[in-house]
């Protein structure tokens, strides 16, 4: 008789850094985004820029391109510490052929449910997501409860890692690893609402866009 095979649960390497930017360049970034509220609008699922909005499944709000939030000095300090970053999350090196950001705003009952930032398996696109970084802002005090990033285990059952969505605070992770956003409770204004600046870092495959969403 063959024996059962019993898959036990993989913690999956995930960085937590708080206090990633100084203070005055994180406090500058939330104002803009402030001042950016007239341009958020909801947020899809799927290919970036052609998905398609479902509610059921996500339910935030996210600034499109080119409106005048400056998230350079956040994507300098992350190609900074790649190296830092591969070997901490047990990644290969290697070289960034694009940086492709998104920030996202999540509001009174939003939510992300459980996926993952990058395709499994063939594809024809020319780069693959490597490295998720999520970054947080929130005014002061904070204005909401919950929304914490949950990073679940490649392999089993148990439960998953919570993260708490800190002001300044960058999580980091492998971009095939399954997360998903819990839903958040605030007072409605959308000052105090959960904002990330979500980067993923990519590799060229030399084959054919890449997709997927983030936190």
């Amino acid at each position: 008789m063959t024996a059962a095979i019993t898959l036990e649960p993989r913690r999956t390497l995930h960085l937590m850094l708080d206090g990633f930017l100084p203070q005055e360049v994180a406090d500058a970034m939330l104002a803009e985004v402030f001042a950016a509220e007239a341009h958020f609008t909801p947020s899809t699922i799927g290919i970036t820029g052609t998905g398609r909005q479902d509610p059921s499944y996500r339910s935030s709000l996210r600034l499109p391109p080119l409106c005048n939030v400056n998230s350079t000095p956040l994507i300098d300090a992350i190609h900074a510490r790649l190296d830092e970053l591969c070997s901490a999350l047990g990644l290969n090196p290697f070289v960034v052929c694009r940086s492709e950001t998104s920030i996202v705003c999540h509001r009174d009952g939003d939510f992300y449910k459980r996926h993952m930032d990058t395709r499994i398996g063939v594809s024809d696109d020319p780069s693959v997501r490597v490295i998720s970084c999520v970054y947080y802002l929130h005014g002061t005090p904070r204005g909401f409860l919950g929304g914490e990033l949950a990073i679940h285990p490649l392999v089993g059952q148990a439960a998953p890692v919570l993260i708490e969505p800190l002001h300044n605070r960058l999580a980091v992770f492998p971009s095939f690893v399954p997360h998903e956003v819990l839903p958040i409770r605030s007072g409605g204004a959308f000052v105090e609402s959960r904002f990330s600046v979500n980067c993923w870092l990519h590799r060229a495959t030399d084959l054919g866009p890449a997709r997927g969403d983030s936190a």
